[in-house]
């Protein structure tokens, strides 16, 4: 289903073109990818750490890293009160990180310039593929980078429509779910985003 471009397969939930939760299509666009040890860098990388998060009760679950990033995901789009969990996030929407190639082997590593060049093929082939009506940008560099690679025009500060081949997408962003999110702002841009 993917070319070469695509190194890291997108998640894509069972809801993802009917979703339950959701007013849109959502892709979710995670930055960049980084696994300890490299070898577990290959195309099913996002695939497996979904997967984790899902296995709720596995004593092998890792609730430090990916799955705390997606409770701050879930917190900022259905409130800090969200009851959904893991299956109610990732079973509605899509995901994927934006560089395709391995960054490094731990998070805050920063892609290149040449990396982000690099994987605009892929992010073509993925919006033409999937047809997300929607897309959560995750933070401030990766939205910054999309903007640079991709046409657009700015609706809002924290809001653009993105020409995609012949599609056009709208896309938001909000601060990277690692960083210091402050949900009382950017709850309101993302469900302004996806749920309005």
């Amino acid at each position: 289903m993917w070319s070469s471009n695509v190194a890291v397969h997108p998640w894509v939930g069972s809801n993802y073109r009917n979703p339950i939760y959701f007013k849109y299509k959502t892709l979710i666009l995670g930055e960049s990818n980084f696994t300890d040890p490299p070898e577990n860098f290959n195309s099913s990388l996002v695939t497996r750490c979904v997967e984790d998060d899902l296995a709720i009760g596995d004593q092998n679950r890792d609730t430090n890293g990916f799955c705390r990033f997606s409770t701050k995901i879930r917190r900022v789009i259905f409130g800090l009160n969200e009851s959904l969990g893991p299956s109610g996030l990732w079973q509605n929407v899509a995901f994927y990180n934006f560089v395709q190639c391995l960054v490094g082997d731990q998070a805050r590593i920063r892609p290149t310039y040449k990396m982000w060049e690099e994987s605009v093929p892929a992010f073509f082939e993925v919006v033409e593929k999937l047809q997300p009506t929607r897309v959560l940008v995750l933070g401030k560099a990766n939205w910054d980078n999309l903007l640079l690679h991709v046409q657009s025009k700015l609706e809002s500060h924290h809001i653009a429509t993105l020409t995609v081949g012949p599609n056009l997408v709208t896309a938001g962003y909000i601060n990277h779910p690692s960083s210091n999110l402050a949900y009382a702002t950017w709850h309101p841009v993302a469900r302004q985003l996806l749920l309005t």
